[in-house]
């Protein structure tokens, strides 16, 4: 029996009920082995988990490609490194990124990137906007003992 390896990129483990009952907890930053047959069941019932590899994705991107998940094999992974590129684009073009994502574990993925980068002014408004009731620069604890 083929076994395809689905890997789960996010930063938190995601739990899977195959249809012989039984649970799967794919780690965080890990994978799992499974079926054929049992990654078309999930497809079936829980599309948004594969769509767009978002949340699990294959790691073959021929075989994604095959069964819907993602448009062509060279789209990029929505990983810390495409989130990073976005990030350092142009602010008009990070904007639009951002736009179309509405998703809060995507969003929140991203709020943990963006703290750890250094941006400019104007990117760290457009963030702002985004995420109106978090703060993305921290003041340092030094600042606030005196």
């Amino acid at each position: 029996m083929d076994r395809i390896k689905v890997c789960n990129d996010r930063r938190y483990d995601i739990g899977v009920r195959l249809s012989n009952n039984t649970e799967r907890v794919i780690p965080a930053g890990g994978f799992a082995l499974l079926p054929k047959e049992e990654v078309e069941y999930l497809f079936s019932i829980a599309p948004k988990l594969f769509a767009g590899e978002r949340q699990l994705r294959l790691e073959d991107r021929k075989l994604a490609v095959e069964f819907g998940f993602i448009q062509d094999e060279a789209a990029p992974l929505f990983g810390d490194a495409e989130i990073r590129k976005q990030l350092a684009g142009r602010v008009a073009a990070m904007k639009k990124w951002l736009d179309g994502i509405t998703e809060p574990f995507l969003l929140d993925e991203i709020f943990t990137v963006a703290r750890a980068m250094d941006l400019p002014a104007s990117k760290l408004q457009v963030l702002q906007e985004k995420f109106p009731d978090r703060l993305l620069i921290q003041p340092d604890i030094e600042d606030e003992a005196i």
